[in-house]
């Protein structure tokens, strides 16, 4: 086990080409266990050192108020008082976004070799965290989801993801059409890959 964290603390290591979808169990918030919080505890501490001035964070109760606004369907603020202020929570989640902490914690959660799922235990809530700060991520972190095949976690169905290498086939097939005379079945297919490239943002949802 300890080999496996160790795993998750180094640079993301690369898998096949994909894997397969899985998802985790729905399950209510609850706090977390001595044994869940041994498993998250050395990989999370290293993102809350606090800024000069500011009162150190207490990084169990932190990931505890992220993990029920998670599971929650409401916004931050309706997080309960025991837990913290909300900004508090909130920008240890921006934190780890920004950090790449959020994503050695889904490859936590993957069937990769090196690390095989060895933070399975909190996978429905980190698999929701992940899904709550989508709008904070870069495109590579939200194809990293993908890629994993962790679909609890991403904003939207995979195929209404961007498609960015996609954009080698429009070039491609653009170069041999500007070959040919002009046709509008061929510049419809053209917007057709584009759109595809490009997402549907609008399908995008943080809670469900």
């Amino acid at each position: 086990m300890r080999s496996a964290l160790d795993a998750l603390l180094a640079p993301i290591p690369q898998g096949p080409r994909g894997f397969q979808p899985r998802s985790f169990p729905r399950h209510a918030w609850a706090p977390m266990t001595d044994a869940e919080w041994a498993l998250l505890g050395p990989l999370v501490t290293r993102a809350l050192v606090p800024h000069r001035g500011r009162r150190a964070e207490d990084p169990r109760r932190s990931w505890d108020a992220i993990f029920w606004v998670a599971c929650s369907s409401g916004p931050w603020r309706d997080l309960p008082e025991s837990l913290g202020k909300p900004d508090t929570a909130h920008r240890t989640l921006r934190r780890a976004a920004r950090s790449g902490l959020l994503d050695k914690l889904l490859m936590g959660l993957s069937d990769h070799p090196k690390v095989k799922r060895v933070l399975d235990p909190l996978g429905w809530r980190i698999a929701r965290a992940w899904r709550r700060a989508a709008r904070l991520l870069t495109m590579p972190q939200l194809l990293l989801a993908k890629f994993l095949g962790l679909t609890d976690a991403l904003p939207c169905r995979p195929d209404r993801l961007p498609r960015p290498f996609l954009s080698e086939t429009i070039v491609a097939q653009a170069q041999d059409l500007f070959r040919l005379p002009w046709n509008r079945a061929h510049h419809r297919h053209l917007l057709a890959l584009h759109r595809l490239m490009a997402g549907d943002r609008r399908c995008w949802r943080l809670t469900d």
